[in-house]
């Protein structure tokens, strides 16, 4: 039976920042479909207050030589905060709504940036892959629905980004439960943690 590695009860990331990014993701995609839309006011400040959280989990692990969370957290609070003046403050009545051709290059060059961290997580638990590839799928689809308006485009969006946001979730208690603990509680999928063939 393998022991535990210390690796096992790293923090991926920060459990508040993950939280954040599952209840900011998900009042997103709220917000695109029609019937059940919340008012505008009320996702920005979900988006502001997630925006917050991720900045400054992301200037924490910074202080603290974690370079790979601040390189992951402070974008993505960025990202939020870029997309309230996109979303939110139109429909607030300040500005307006930028063209297709622009939010599906936006939210393409997003997609780019979570397929260079999925790309880089390789190393890292399956769970943590999993949620850079739902987040880098969830930002494709979404970006192909502005240009196309496409139902379908927005449904996969939607779905993806669901997952991403059941993934952090998953992420942040897993790893609170196995750090309180000191042994795997729920498992992220860490390949030292696979059990080892006993010989024959």
């Amino acid at each position: 039976m393998a022991v535990p590695s210390s690796q096992s009860f790293e923090q991926e990331l920060p459990a508040p920042a993950l939280m954040a990014l599952a209840v900011s993701l998900l009042i997103y995609l709220v917000s695109l479909v029609e019937a059940y839309r919340p008012p505008a006011l009320l996702t920005g400040i979900v988006l502001l207050c997630a925006a917050v959280i991720q900045l400054s989990c992301g200037l924490r692990s910074h202080q603290q030589g974690r370079p790979r969370d601040a390189a992951t957290l402070l974008p993505f609070g960025l990202f939020w905060l870029s997309l309230i003046s996109y979303e939110v403050f139109p429909e607030l009545g300040i500005g307006r709504h930028p063209n297709a051709v622009t939010m599906f290059s936006y939210l393409s060059l997003w997609a780019l940036f979570a397929a260079v961290l999925f790309l880089g997580s390789f190393r890292r638990s399956l769970a943590v892959q999993t949620l850079y590839a739902a987040v880098m799928c969830s930002l494709l689809a979404l970006s192909m629905n502005h240009l196309r308006d496409d139902q379908i485009f927005l449904l996969l969006g939607c779905l993806c980004g669901l997952v991403a946001s059941l993934t952090a979730c998953y992420i942040a208690i897993a790893q609170t439960l196995n750090q309180r603990k000191g042994q795997i509680v729920l498992p992220l999928g860490h390949w030292d943690d696979l059990p080892e063939e006993e010989p024959k």
